[in-house]
């Protein structure tokens, strides 16, 4: 998929979900996956204020961040470099970051790295 064809299919879904939970100041979460895990693995954050996802890749290895639920509440990635037709997430390459701003509702969500191998680097988001 193309960063434009992402950026239309993602940007509505943001909008609609940024309406109802914007109260507060923004909030800013920093995520790391280094080789095989996400630093942290847990993360909480409250849902009346949108946030920002910075996610950088410190590892040597390529990864992925997915979270099918909670890249609905998304907005776009802040390079297009990172995305990838072939991946259903969002890809990082050694050395890189990517910024996702959203505002998700109450919940638990799960996010993972598609790569083979990675079975195990996950983590969660908690948004209270």
């Amino acid at each position: 998929m193309s960063f434009l064809n992402s950026l239309f299919r993602i940007t509505p879904l943001f909008l609609g979900v940024s309406i109802v939970a914007c109260d507060g100041p923004m909030q800013t979460v920093s995520l790391t996956t280094e080789d095989f895990r996400f630093v942290p693995e847990l993360v909480r954050v409250q849902a009346s204020s949108p946030l920002t996802l910075a996610v950088y890749n410190a590892g040597r290895e390529i990864h992925e961040f997915d979270s099918p639920i909670l890249m609905y509440a998304a907005k776009t990635p802040s390079s297009d470099a990172a995305m990838k037709a072939a991946s259903p997430g969002i890809v990082l390459e050694p050395g890189k970051s990517v910024q996702l701003a959203m505002a998700p509702p109450p919940g638990t969500y799960l996010y993972i790295c598609r790569r083979k191998g990675h079975a195990n680097m996950t983590g969660t988001l908690i948004v209270e």
